[in-house]
């Protein structure tokens, strides 16, 4: 879906890229979810296996979860879980929130 949005932005033809678009918005918050999901879980599965010795300052493998943590909450997981949710239960197209602060090009 990434690459088709990216084709179709240099397409003559907006509902096509429309349509990538949402696609592309879809896939990528679906993907954001699962793998922070993932990425968190077993972050702490780590921390359970090592015990103590796991938050060790020499090792330093606190930075993993907290690199985790912080990418998950960038864009929080219960927004892009509703904005999935939405599209597939009542086909609500996606906020294209990476639009937000776009100017006009007017000062």
């Amino acid at each position: 879906p990434l690459q088709r949005a990216y084709v179709a932005r240099f397409g003559n033809n907006p509902q096509q890229e429309k349509d990538a678009n949402i696609a592309a918005e879809i896939e990528t918050a679906k993907a954001q979810v699962i793998v922070s999901e993932l990425v968190l879980r077993s972050a702490t599965e780590l921390f359970n296996a090592l015990g103590a010795s796991g938050v060790s300052v020499n090792k330093a493998l606190d930075r993993h979860w907290r690199n985790a943590r912080t990418a998950a909450s960038h864009n929080p997981l219960i927004y892009k879980a509703r904005i999935v949710g939405d599209w597939r239960i009542n086909g609500t197209e996606p906020p294209f929130v990476w639009q937000i602060g776009s100017g006009t090009g007017k000062a």
